[in-house]
């Protein structure tokens, strides 16, 4: 091989390694020419977790090569796997989720009511005298039954008394009623039956 070619070789490989590394994500401009901090990363092998970078990063019609990258600002913390010789490699399954529309953060997960924790209750031996008192009186008391204490239990029972005679006494009120009633009209009838009656008592003259 002459030594023309062995030197063109040369510098298309070295123009291949000192090629720029650009993430393909939307509204992402990394780029190891200006950070060589940020780690880029191919496409997954696997057709799965592929179609999830995809939609991921909202390219779901693009066609990934195997000089596409995506940078590792895009990854959690948690994806990544340090190598015994420092570097650092994304781990298998690892999807990216952090963008420049979710101002790379996710969401905190809101606990499903299952899953909450119900509160410590404390024993009711360590609970104060009185507030046991109360709390046994609350748990005993069936509905709608109230506690009595002795001044009102004889003031339920008095006014019971007092409605059983008012109930009797409008009973015999009614009766009374219904016989002056009674007797109005037959005293009305009476009269209608006799003139002599009728003068009598209106000392009126036809």
């Amino acid at each position: 091989m002459s030594a023309c070619r062995v030197k063109e070789r040369r510098l298309t490989f070295q123009r291949v390694r000192k090629s720029a590394l650009h993430c393909c994500v939307p509204l992402c401009t990394s780029s190891s020419r200006y950070n060589a901090e940020i780690s880029f990363h191919k496409f997954p092998v696997d057709a799965a977790v592929r179609a999830k970078w995809l939609t991921k990063i909202r390219r779901d019609k693009f066609t990934p090569t195997v000089n596409t990258r995506v940078c590792g600002r895009h990854f959690q913390p948690g994806d990544f796997a340090v190598t015994a010789g420092g570097l650092r490699r994304l781990q298998s399954g690892a999807v990216p989720l952090l963008f420049s529309w979710n101002e790379y953060t996710l969401p905190t997960p809101r606990q499903n009511v299952g899953e909450r924790r119900p509160r410590a209750e404390e024993p009711l031996h360590d609970l104060p005298a009185d507030l046991e008192s109360e709390d046994d009186m609350d748990t005993a008391a069936p509905d709608h039954d109230y506690c009595l204490t002795p001044a009102t239990a004889v003031m339920a029972a008095e006014m019971a008394n007092e409605n059983e005679a008012l109930r009797q006494k409008i009973g015999e009120l009614q009766h009374q009623l219904e016989v002056l009633q009674l007797r109005t009209r037959f005293g009305i009838q009476r009269l209608a039956g006799s003139d002599e009656d009728i003068r009598f008592y209106t000392r009126l003259v036809n």
